[in-house]
């Protein structure tokens, strides 16, 4: 008789060390945070280091792109989990970061300095002057109180 395999698909359990480990490096990581937060404020006096706060702001970002992933693969277990929730996992995140420019994106439309080349009121009407009875809009107030040929 040939000898079968059987495999376990229980739930890892995490040793305590790992998770102790893992939460010093998150307060360590935090820290590192707080400090180049304020690192800004420390050279201000300094006029080569007016712009620091825009390296700052992508330091920190790092450090909790870093902490998100130690939170994921070590608390809630996708390191020890299989390939698939491992794709759906980084799949998650990409998710959230496109939709983020999306939002960003539509946020960020009425800051749009330039106008339209249409002096017109911006409307969600045809870019054509008269609807499909022939009669102007009424966004075009020229055109109807003179008809279309301007007398």
């Amino acid at each position: 008789m040939a000898h079968v395999e059987h495999h376990h698909h229980g739930h890892h359990i995490t040793p305590i060390s790992v998770l102790i480990r893992t939460f010093i490096i998150l307060v360590g990581l935090m820290v590192l945070t707080i400090v180049a937060a304020k690192a800004p404020y420390w050279f201000a006096s300094l006029e080569p280091y007016r712009g620091l706060w825009v390296v700052t702001n992508a330091i920190a970002l790092g450090i909790a792109t870093i902490k998100a992933v130690f939170v994921v693969s070590e608390f809630m277990g996708v390191k020890y989990a299989t390939n698939l929730i491992k794709v759906y996992a980084i799949g998650g995140f990409v998710w959230f970061f496109l939709l983020f420019i999306m939002f960003v994106d539509y946020a960020s439309r009425p800051w749009e300095p330039v106008k339209g080349w249409e002096n017109v009121p911006s409307s969600a009407f045809p870019r054509n002057k008269d609807n499909d009875a022939g009669t102007p809009f009424p966004q075009y107030p020229g055109e109807a109180k003179h008809g279309k040929d301007g007398h």
